[in-house]
């Protein structure tokens, strides 16, 4: 990119690093500077890998080398300072081939004890609502037709979609898909 040119990707908040075919910086938006500390002039030109420390750099060494091999996107992590990213490393193609690779990071919530604790707490209330619907439910049981039955029913749907989502929450703090 031409100095002073600004990239759509300068306007998202997720850090992005572009590489050249050799491996080789050649853009990292703002959010990456603001997230690094390392301004685009002076990492244009390094390696990718000269971005990260110690294990960190390793992951994308590897996750690069991976790319640039197979031609397919690579799902990694690494940690930078106190931060944990779940990083995606994609090709980047014309006609075909190769002309270098686009490395996306996005910010693990994982790493925050807090979002811990409150995922591990949340299954409690959870259970007690469910134990109440149900109780309701029984004692309500003539009372399907009514609002106050259908009052529980609809409870005991958005129970449902609520253990859901926490569910999913769980399998994303816990790295799973």
């Amino acid at each position: 990119m031409a100095s002073g040119s600004v990239s759509l990707l300068d306007f998202i908040d997720t850090p992005v690093v572009v590489g050249d075919p050799d491996g080789r910086v050649v853009y990292v938006n703002s959010a990456f500077e603001g997230s690094s500390g390392i301004a685009s002039g002076d990492a244009r030109g390094q390696p990718l890998a000269s971005l990260f420390d110690g294990g960190a750099r390793e992951a994308v060494l590897r996750a690069v080398a991976s790319v640039c091999r197979t031609g397919e996107a690579n799902r990694f992590r690494l940690r930078v300072d106190s931060t944990g990213y779940s990083a995606l490393a994609s090709p980047i193609k014309s006609n075909e081939s190769s002309v270098g690779v686009v490395i996306v990071l996005s910010e693990e919530l994982g790493g925050d004890p807090r979002v811990l604790a409150l995922q591990r707490e949340i299954h409690e209330p959870l259970d007690e609502l469910a134990r109440c619907l149900a109780e309701l439910s029984e004692a309500a049981a003539g009372l399907r037709e009514s609002r106050y039955g259908q009052a529980i029913v609809d409870g005991l749907r958005a129970l449902a979609q609520v253990r859901k989502h926490a569910e999913e929450i769980q399998n994303i703090l816990e790295g799973r898909n």
